[in-house]
């Protein structure tokens, strides 16, 4: 399934470097994109290693984001979130 969202880059988060449970250390960073409708929709994209470095990202550029979508349990399994993970971004 190929999942886009289209519409302006509205925030752009820091890049973070964290340690996953068997030790790698990866790159974090999340980005908003914000549609140009009547009624705007907003996504929080994360992007992990590699991306988070090489996209070249600008407040108020307008873009395609191709994700995936992951739901991750909290630390005790009680809980699920939704995580929508970029991993193409196209400038229009």
């Amino acid at each position: 399934m190929n999942n886009e969202f289209i519409g302006f880059i509205t925030r752009i988060g820091d890049i973070e470097q964290f340690e996953t449970k068997n030790g790698t250390t990866c790159l974090s960073r999340d980005i908003v994109v914000t549609t140009d409708e009547q009624y705007p929709r907003s996504a929080c994209f994360t992007l992990r290693n590699e991306q988070a470095q090489t996209f070249t990202l600008n407040i108020g550029q307008r873009v395609r984001v191709d994700f995936d979508i992951d739901a991750r349990p909290n630390r005790d399994g009680s809980r699920y979130f939704n995580q929508l993970k970029a991993w193409r971004i196209t400038q229009l």
